[in-house]
């Protein structure tokens, strides 16, 4: 099985994307022009710094795409390493908003945070997807990479960042899942979680009290965050068509977070059930593609990224749209491609075009193979 030349990339997948960040736009100026014009003197101030965001993300989505995947098993320990110096030196930075999760590189804030969700993709990918024996060093080495998951994990949940740390950790146990762990070693994995959580919850009493009250709101509908409870009362008001874009009222200083965390709720009041249903369709797009390209990836290492790319999007979706109604704490989890971020939406569609990269590279059958053989100049033929 070779990769066909004739192979474009996925239309599917680019343009379900496209249609989300475009919906994004659109969304981030109506969520926030309130709050901008209150604040700034100029509706348009956010709107102006996300289009520039957006940019800068479609030219790292057709960058990423041009690249062979290949190429970045050998950078990616360089990376993997600079990020993780990156999240220590992160600890003595100041605090923003009670949490130290951002550094400054020219004037721009970034998370490196983000950038290890991606990165702790290829990571796995490339030490799972090597070429397993059947002696029992595979439990060793399986738990050797699960224990390096769980330091980045921890390192992020020490910012602390929650949110971020669940997701790393669930798309890493999701690879290691594709990767064909054994079903008694992952449920081993994922019990050594809880005395972590505990220890987690002992050291900031803060993430305790959320829990409890996250807890206590769950079974007696009451007593719900000031954030979730705007964002539910914004998701009622916007029945099953919405008020109409633009004409949502909880932007207006009610619900925190309107254009970035909450940007669901502000896009239920305005476009309703509907409006919901549509994106979670344009998700669903996203994920069969992302799973078909998994299939047809040409190699083991292909695989894993594509089926970890697409866990990344997934789960940060669910993730925030849990907190949207309350069904998980509030985690600080912006909506993939829709959500006003830069480092975020950067991450995402670079991770993209690595997917619309490996989707160019699906294998064909050693007949079609032969065809385009027969018909190349003989100079060529050495090249395929």
């Amino acid at each position: 099985m070779l990769n066909s030349p004739e192979n474009k990339y996925d239309p599917w997948l680019l343009g379900a994307v496209i249609i989300l960040v475009m919906l994004g736009l659109f969304m981030i100026y109506s969520a926030s022009s309130f709050r901008a014009e209150e604040k700034y003197g100029d509706e348009t101030i956010f709107l102006k710094q996300h289009v520039f965001r957006v940019l800068l993300s479609f030219a790292a989505l057709f960058l990423a795409a041009r690249i062979d995947y290949h190429r970045f098993k050998v950078i990616m320990p360089f990376v993997f390493l600079g990020l993780l110096v990156l999240l220590l030196m992160v600890f003595f930075g100041s605090k923003i908003n009670g949490s130290r999760r951002a550094m400054s590189f020219l004037g721009k804030s970034f998370q490196p945070s983000e950038f290890m969700k991606l990165c702790m993709i290829f990571y796995l990918a490339a030490v799972l997807g090597q070429k397993w024996d059947k002696k029992n060093s595979n439990r060793e080495r399986f738990i050797t990479h699960y224990v390096i998951l769980l330091g980045v994990v921890g390192c992020i949940f020490l910012e602390p960042d929650l949110g971020t740390s669940m997701v790393v950790f669930f798309v890493g146990f999701t690879m290691f899942y594709l990767a064909g762990t054994p079903w008694g070693l992952l449920a081993k994995m994922g019990a050594s979680m809880l005395p972590l959580i505990l220890l987690g919850i002992t050291i900031f009493p803060y993430q305790k009290r959320r829990l409890m009250d996250f807890i206590h709101s769950a079974l007696t509908d009451t007593d719900m965050s000031y954030q979730v409870k705007q964002s539910i009362i914004g998701l009622a008001q916007g029945g099953v068509f919405g008020m109409g874009y633009g004409v949502g009222k909880q932007k207006m200083l009610f619900l925190p977070e309107p254009f970035s965390d909450f940007i669901l709720s502000s896009l239920g009041e305005e476009f309703g059930f509907v409006g919901i249903l549509f994106v979670f369709v344009l998700l669903s797009v996203i994920l069969w593609r992302g799973l078909s390209i998994a299939r047809s990836a040409p190699d083991r290492y292909g695989y894993l990224i594509a089926g970890g790319i697409t866990s990344l999007i997934m789960i940060n979706a669910l993730i925030n749209a849990s907190v949207a109604v309350n069904l998980l704490p509030t985690t600080g989890l912006p909506f993939p491609f829709l959500s006003y971020g830069g480092s975020s939406l950067l991450v995402l569609m670079g991770g993209v075009g690595v997917l619309l990269n490996i989707s160019k590279k699906r294998p064909v059958s050693y007949r079609k193979f032969t065809r385009q053989r027969a018909t190349l100049p003989r100079w060529q033929v050495g090249r395929m």
